[in-house]
């Protein structure tokens, strides 16, 4: 086949190694080619494309860079590849024969209390879909999962940062402030304000995003936050906050309001919420049972801002735009 028809996902694969890696012996290594048929495949696809891909100028001494064209073809490269990733987990789900398995990553901040919650109402409603849980300390971990196809959706607060991924908004997760029990913060009647996220040494989450312009906040307010200490785990951000380490901003989701030995404070009028979303390919067709597990996962949702109190359900949820493929499909009986 002449021209573009004659284009192979190999050559599409050559061409993004040899990006990757930054040189041919590279790229043969990455793909388990000899070298000489890395290079057979770039010349038959610039054949085909009819440009030049590689800069050749320099000789074949890494780093070998693209030209223009080649970076605007791998652009084209990554989509394609996306697209079939999607595919793939598509009939996986699909080749499940009645008994449809989901992989849905988590991480900490939903995993104790929203995420439980959600595959109870799953399995009452659906009881033939089974999920397989894919644990992180960040959210940030799934994406590039989701986009492989690997995970069919996983859950993240915005913003996600990934064009190819579709998502729908599932909470407004407000910030707390958690404070050893015998703190005098822990105690006083009266509204915090700024200067007090600031009055103890913080204990704080090493990987969450938020955590970054919480601190930007404070300082273009003129304060200056102290670190105790950081940590990976919200659980253990609670039990250091717990011995009196030192105080703890979280997202309310990911605390234990139950636990004893601290206080914890709501920081809704000082610092936005984040939004935790539920996120898959933008190339996934309608797949009835993650249809039902963000119906699920919904209905967690809103039991969960009930036991916040305060504003209703209705003005912190919102959800997806019924043009998202996803949400558009009937979910199944």
């Amino acid at each position: 086949m002449d021209g573009w028809t004659g284009v192979e996902l190999r050559h599409l694969a050559a061409l993004a190694a040899i990006h990757e890696e930054g040189s041919f012996r590279g790229a043969a290594d990455r793909l388990g080619y000899v070298q000489s048929a890395v290079s057979q495949q770039l010349a038959q696809l610039e054949l085909l494309v009819g440009t030049r891909l590689v800069d050749r100028a320099r000789g074949h001494a890494p780093p070998v860079r693209l030209t223009e064209a080649g970076v605007l073809l791998l652009d084209h490269a990554g989509r394609i590849f996306g697209q079939l990733a999607a595919a793939e987990a598509d009939l996986r789900v699909h080749a499940a024969d009645g008994a449809p398995r989901l992989r849905i990553g988590v991480d900490q901040s939903v995993a104790t209390r929203l995420v439980p919650a959600a595959l109870q109402h799953l399995g009452a409603a659906h009881p033939g879909i089974s999920v397989e849980l894919d644990e992180a300390s960040s959210d940030r971990v799934h994406l590039e999962r989701v986009a492989a196809g690997e995970l069919d959706a996983a859950f993240a607060e915005l913003p996600l940062g990934s064009d190819s991924l579709r998502f729908t908004e599932v909470l407004s997760d407000p910030c707390v402030l958690l404070l050893p029990r015998a703190s005098a913060l822990a105690n006083a009647d009266d509204d915090l304000e700024l200067a007090d996220l600031v009055a103890a040494p913080l204990v704080t989450l090493a990987g969450w995003p938020m955590m970054n312009l919480i601190e930007s906040h404070l300082r273009n307010a003129g304060l200056e936050p102290r670190t105790a200490m950081r940590t990976n785990t919200c659980t253990t951000a609670q039990a250091l906050v717990g011995t009196g380490a030192g105080a703890a901003i979280l997202p309310r989701l990911a605390v234990n309001e139950d636990d004893p030995r601290v206080v914890v404070r709501d920081l809704s009028a000082l610092l936005p919420s984040r939004t935790v979303v539920l996120y898959w390919h933008e190339a996934r067709l309608n797949v009835p049972a993650l249809v039902a597990f963000h119906a699920a996962t919904m209905s967690s949702a809103r039991q969960v801002r009930r036991g916040y109190g305060g504003r209703p359900v209705a003005s912190v949820l919102a959800a997806a735009p019924a043009a998202d493929p996803i949400l558009a499909a009937a979910v199944p009986s």
